[in-house]
């Protein structure tokens, strides 16, 4: 009986209509969740399981997040002191690693956010960081971040 339990709470978790689309917004059978309360606690607990899916579990009710394409949103981004301060879509603020920054293939920026998960520029944070972004000159088509006196290679994504 146990192991049937168990396919069920699978089968539901898997029809939890949550979602994470291209501009970072949590959704719920496609439609925005705007309350600022459920996000939080939506945005809290947010973890990603061993086989890579995301989950969101508050008390004993749990379900998957299907992801368009990352996890996380940069929504806006601080050029400050020679450093990039990443604004996020869960409402937190942390250091932009530039060693982590990849371009895709449709031009848009990500890097790692949060310990190794993935984050998307919006098109408002992809202008911010465009500010100390160059073409470079030994390579064109590719770009360098220029940030306190150093310069970063921006990867190309496959």
């Amino acid at each position: 009986m146990a192991a049937h339990d168990e396919a069920a709470l699978e089968l539901l978790r898997e029809q939890s209509g949550l979602s994470i689309d291209l501009d970072g917004r949590l959704c719920h059978r496609g439609e925005p969740i705007t309350h600022a309360r459920t996000l939080e606690v939506l945005w809290r607990s947010l973890r990603r399981r061993p086989d890579g899916r995301y989950l969101v579990q508050v008390g004993r009710e749990s379900g998957y997040v299907r992801i368009e394409d990352a996890p996380y949103a940069v929504r806006g981004v601080a050029l400050e002191g020679g450093a990039a301060r990443l604004h996020l879509s869960d409402g937190t603020v942390e250091p932009l690693d530039p060693a982590t920054l990849s371009v895709d293939a449709a031009g848009v920026l990500h890097c790692q956010v949060k310990g190794g998960h993935r984050a998307r520029f919006t098109r408002t944070a992809q202008v911010d960081l465009g500010l100390a972004l160059e073409e470079d000159p030994r390579a064109p088509g590719r770009f360098l971040l220029r940030l306190g006196g150093r310069e970063y290679l921006v990867a190309a994504e496959a």
